[in-house]
Formats: C-alpha cells, structure tokens, sequence
C-alpha cells in the first residue's frame, strides 16, 4: 500500500526536489538512529511525504545539514531529526508492520520474516505513540474482519484506511497543541500557532481522502493479482474478475475513473482551501501533480513509481 503518493519530478523546481530529497534521507536517518539497517527498509515516498505535510501543518521548521550516506559514501543534505521527524519514524514503522502482517493473512508468507525482524522496533513505536498504535491495530483487525466477511461495499472498506488517516493526524495535532500550550515562555508564545476550526475541517477532509485515495489505487493495482490467486479485492467484487488487467481496465474505464478520480477531487479541494506556506511547492507538486500522474499511470495498467527515482 505503498508508492502511490509522490511527486512529479519532471515537473518539479530543483530547490523543491532537492527539499523532499532532504526529508526522505532524514526520514532515513531517523529510523536508523532510532532502530537498525533493518528499519531503514520502512523509508518510503508517501510517509515523507507524510512529513513534509505535518512539518507544514504545525508550522515546524526544519535544520538540514550534510550527511554521509551509507549506501553510495556521498554527502547529501538532510533534514536533522526533530520531535516531529522522529514520530514520522515511529508512524512508518507502524505502518509497515501492520501492512507486513495483514499481507501474512492474505497468504503473503514470505513476508513474516521481515515482519518478525521489525518486531522489536514495533514495539518502541508503540510505546512512544500508544493511541496511534491502538488506531492502527483497531483499523487493521476491522480490515481483516471484512475481508474475512467478503465485504463488497468499497466505501466501508475504503473507509479504514481513510478515517485512520484521519485521526492519526488529529492526534499528531493535538499533541503538537497540547505542546505548545505547555511553553509558557514569552518567545515561545509569539510563535504559537493553533489551527482553527475550519483549519481543522480541511485537514480532515484533506487527509481523510489521501487515505481513501491510497487504499482504492492499490486496490485497482492489484485487481489482475488478487483475481488470479484468489486474494480479497473489493474492486474484484464488484466489477469481476480479472483476467488481463489492460481488457479490465478498459471494460470498467468509466467506473474506475470515476471511483478514483472523484475521491482526488474532494482531496484537492480540501488542500485548495488550506493554509499551505513553508513546503507549498513540495506539496502541490505531489498533489496537483504527482498523484494525479498515478491515477493516470493505474488507469493505463502501468507499473507505479516508474518516474521519480531520488
């Protein structure tokens, strides 16, 4: 369920480029500073993006500095591990082994190795951020139940990955809110910034339909694969079978257009009436640009992430 959320790096100024390069190897060296060579393998496109989303969200600056990288010995710019980047570690973590595990029960057993080999990480994650990890085993074992169940209403289960999306970010704001309500120091208090009500909204809807987004583009993704091992798909079961992906694709174009690219829409017009400064360009590009490029890319049956190579 992930590489669906990234940007579009042949429409990109450089000085954007080269600041969410900056947030993916931080990213990196966050869940190697906080884990092993083995966490490094949870880095992935969407959680910086992710990042940069929340970074700007809470209004957090970020340090970069030149770092050594481990795997080509070059120095790269990189965004220094703060409170935030650290959670961002933590939450990626989280995301993948849940995915890891709800692959497992779909039958996907060669991926319990790894699954096991984050364990440990698993747990530091969940003892720093307990309610967030209590989100994602409650959204999860929903998912497991209606896959179990053979559920066919897309929007119910669509909607698990969405509203966790959703209330991670709420909760990733309310700490940020109840952290700053804490500084009581005068500097601290004239750059205090609480979202308002209707920031508040946009934020929902916004994330909410990322999520929503995410889950229904891996689900047309995999429609060929799960129809041939017998995997559950919500899409499969509504639309048929697969045999070959491109005659599907072009039998159900006007569904599955309509069913991704509504879900897009609602997410950009929530991202249209936020306040986005500090990262705007990282973040239109991939919104305006990058995912909208994926959508085009799974609706043609071509492989994902085939354009932006960091």
């Amino acid at each position: 369920m992930f590489g669906y959320v990234i940007p579009d790096k042949d429409n990109m100024l450089i000085k954007d480029f080269n600041v969410f390069q900056s947030f993916y190897c931080g990213l990196c060296k966050s869940l190697h500073k906080t884990g092993s060579e083995v966490t490094r393998l949870c880095t992935n496109y969407d959680v910086t993006f992710y990042s940069v989303l929340m970074h700007e969200i809470t209004k957090t600056r970020v340090e970069f500095a030149r770092k050594a990288c481990m795997y080509n010995g070059r120095k790269k710019v990189v965004v220094l591990p703060d409170e935030l980047s650290l959670k961002m570690a933590d939450l990626a973590v989280l995301l993948v082994y849940y995915n890891l595990k709800d692959d497992v029960a779909d039958g996907k057993k060669l991926r319990a190795p790894l699954a096991w080999r984050l364990w440990a990480r698993k747990r530091k994650a969940a003892k720093n951020m307990p309610k967030i990890d209590e989100m994602m085993r409650a959204r999860f074992g929903l998912l497991a139940t209606l896959e179990k169940e053979n559920c066919d209403s897309i929007d119910r289960v669509a909607d698990t990955f969405a509203s966790l999306m959703r209330d991670i970010t709420r909760e990733l704001i309310a700490q940020d809110e109840a952290k700053k309500s804490s500084e009581n120091d005068a500097e601290n208090a004239e750059t205090k910034k609480f979202l308002t009500d209707d920031e508040k909204r946009d934020v929902d809807d916004f994330t909410y339909n990322l999520g929503r987004l995410v889950y229904l583009m891996d689900a047309v993704d995999d429609v060929e694969k799960d129809s041939k091992k017998g995997g559950y798909n919500p899409i499969v079961l509504n639309y048929g079978k697969c045999a070959e992906k491109a005659d599907y694709l072009v039998k159900n174009a006007d569904e599955l257009s309509f069913l991704l690219k509504s879900t897009y829409n609602k997410m950009v017009g929530a991202y249209n009436r936020m306040d986005v400064k500090m990262y705007e360009g990282v973040l239109s590009n991939t919104v305006y640009l990058g995912i909208e490029m994926q959508i085009e890319r799974l609706l043609k049956g071509e492989q994902k992430c085939q354009i932006t190579r960091l």
